[in-house]
Order: structure tokens, then C-alpha cells, then sequence
């Protein structure tokens, strides 16, 4: 037997780390894992509107009620919503956990826990401008939210892989993958505004006019926000490994993914200047189908007949198909893991 088939036979003994094709020496491998990976889902903005594009509704009912207290019908009140943008720093994650591999010399299963914490911190801008027009004369008032927020992301990784061997180089494989982040945040919210057509609105109805003298009981200065996000996955797709010395195995994974994000929840608490909250709101987010790679690279070192260690390097990209993001808004999960296989 060469060098190249000795590797080869050796390093099916640890089919749970490389997925390799070649005959597997015994029924259950185990080991831990580490990995550092980066998720940019908080850098996706194809849903929302940018400040360049600029919304304008006519504010109906007020409209009617000005027309009907001053008796102008051409009285007219608009809104613009220049929309919100956003600034962020993709999620990182301190993952730990281990893998199972189980099977017979040519039909594998692997199953795969992971669960990792990441923060990160947001700050998004959003703009309005109220206009009123009445005859040649208009007046309009300006208001520009920005809030600051940290999100802390809890994430669990669970995956079941099938790997059937074509030869001492090939493989072919499917599987499952299922993903759910836990995310709440916490901010400070930064209001500048103008209150021009508040006032002329209050005094015109004849109601109390705003005061600048803020008490706190309905104006929000914080906010506090929860969601949960969940993915599920089927996949399939081929490996290939080749050996470069007598102790070392360099191995690529590539796979089609595609995906199923449910409709989710936002959350999100208003906290007053007293304390106090002043309000909650929830957004329902539509749910997503997504299609994309996933594909690993990475490198078997055999520190023995019973013991591996391997380091890969993994991108999983998904491109939405429904929803609200676009399809070139994708989700990008990527980054580097490390493991220790033991044959028992």
C-alpha cells in the first residue's frame, strides 16, 4: 500500500471531521469543536427605505379636521418619510460544542451541536418632515430619530449529515440543518425635532399646544427590543480530499443549501424620560425562502490511529427568493472551526 492509500485509510477513521469517502474503521467516532463565526443578518437593509427615497402621504383626517376648523379647503397636510438607515458591525460568535459520527464502512452519519454568544451594536436614523400648505403659504416641521442600540445574540447550530463513499476520493452527502438566534437589545433614542405644525395643528383645534418642557411621561428616550430568529435547512452536495503527506488530508465540501425562515415577531418597549413605559410595538416580518452554497475547505491532521484534528473554514450564503430583503441582500455565515475526532 502507498503513502497516498495509507492516509486515505487512515483518515476514514475520523469520517465525522472531513467528511471523507474512503472505508470507516470503526462504528462511533466523538469529539469536541470550537469555532469563531460572523453573521452579518443585522447589516441587511434592502428592507428599509433609504434616506434618499422619500415617501409622501396626505395626512386624510387631520387634513379634514384643519379644512373643517378654519374653513381653507385647499388646506392641505402632507408627510414625508424620508425613511430609516442604518450602520452596524456584523455578529460575531464564540461557538463550543461536539460531534457524533456513526455508520458502516460505507453509509455515515454525523450529528453536530453548537451554541454560541455574540453582541453587536446598531445605530439607525430615521426621518420625517410634516408640510402644511394652504394658498401660496406653507410651513413644515422637520424630525430626526436616532437611536443607539447594543443586541446580545444567543445562537444554536444543531446539524445531521448523511455521507454515502463513491470511491477513495469522492463522497456524496445530504443532510439537515436547523439555526435559531435569540436577540434582545437595548438603547437610547435621540429625538431633534421641530414642533411648527404641531403647534399651528393644537392652536387651529383648539387644543394644548406641545411644550418643549419635556416631563417624560410621553416622550421616549430608550427602547428595549426582542425577536427570535429560526432557519431551517436541507442540503447536498459532494466532497473531495486528497492527501499531502502521510500524516495530513486537505478536504473541500460543497453543498447546496435551501432554506426556510419563518415570519417573525419584533418587539419592541418604549421607555420614557420618567422610567416608565410609554409604549410597545410589533412588527411582524414575513417569512423567507432562500437558496444558496455552502461549501468548506480545510485541512486533516492524524495525530494517531485513534485520535484526528481538523481545521475548516465554511461560508454559507443565502439568497432570498420571497420575503422582504431582495436577492442581493444576502445572509452571509462564515468562519473558522477547529475539532478533535476520537474513535472509540
Amino acid at each position: 500500500m502507498n503513502s497516498a492509500a495509507r492516509t486515505l485509510a487512515r483518515a476514514a477513521v475520523f469520517a465525522a471531521c472531513v467528511s471523507s469517502a474512503a472505508p470507516a474503521y470503526a462504528d462511533v467516532i466523538i469529539g469536541p469543536r470550537v469555532a469563531y463565526y460572523f453573521d452579518n443578518s443585522n447589516l441587511r437593509t434592502s428592507d428599509l427605505q433609504g434616506l434618499q427615497d422619500a415617501r409622501t402621504t396626505i395626512n386624510d383626517e387631520v387634513t379634514q379636521d384643519l379644512r373643517d376648523a378654519t374653513g381653507f379647503d385647499d388646506l392641505l397636510v402632507t408627510t414625508v418619510d424620508n425613511g430609516s438607515a442604518t450602520n452596524a458591525d456584523q455578529v460575531g460568535f464564540a461557538m463550543y460544542g461536539a460531534t457524533v459520527n456513526f455508520g458502516d464502512d460505507r453509509d455515515r452519519f454525523t450529528f453536530t451541536g453548537m451554541y454560541g454568544s455574540g453582541s453587536t451594536t446598531t445605530e439607525l436614523v430615521s426621518s420625517r418632515e410634516v408640510t402644511v400648505e394652504v394658498a401660496d403659504i406653507a410651513f413644515n416641521e422637520l424630525s430626526v430619530i436616532q437611536t443607539v442600540a447594543r443586541e446580545d445574540v444567543d445562537r444554536l447550530d444543531l446539524e445531521l449529515t448523511w455521507q454515502r463513499r463513491l470511491n477513495e476520493n469522492f463522497a456524496v452527502s445530504a443532510g439537515a440543518r436547523f439555526e435559531r438566534l435569540d436577540i434582545s437589545g437595548a438603547g437610547a433614542i435621540a429625538i431633534q425635532e421641530t414642533d411648527e405644525v404641531r403647534r399651528f395643528v393644537a392652536e387651529t383645534l383648539g387644543e394644548e399646544a406641545p411644550s418643549r418642557n419635556l416631563d417624560g411621561a410621553n416622550t421616549p428616550n430608550a427602547q428595549v427590543t426582542q425577536r427570535t430568529l429560526e432557519t431551517f435547512s436541507a442540503r447536498a452536495g459532494v466532497t473531495a480530499f486528497v492527501p499531502f503527506n502521510d500524516q495530513a488530508v486537505a478536504f473541500f465540501n460543497g453543498m447546496v443549501q435551501g432554506s426556510y425562515q419563518p415570519s417573525s415577531e419584533f418587539r419592541t418597549a418604549f421607555i420614557g424620560l420618567n422610567g416608565e413605559e410609554v409604549r410597545e410595538e410589533i412588527r411582524k416580518d414575513r417569512g423567507e425562502m432562500s437558496v444558496g452554497p455552502d461549501i468548506a475547505v480545510g485541512v486533516q491532521l492524524i495525530l494517531s490511529d485513534n485520535l484526528a484534528i481538523d481545521m475548516r473554514y465554511r461560508a454559507i450564503v443565502f439568497f432570498p427568493i420571497s420575503g422582504d430583503f431582495s436577492f442581493s441582500d444576502s445572509r452571509v455565515n462564515h468562519g473558522v472551526n477547529l475539532g478533535l475526532s476520537l474513535r472509540l
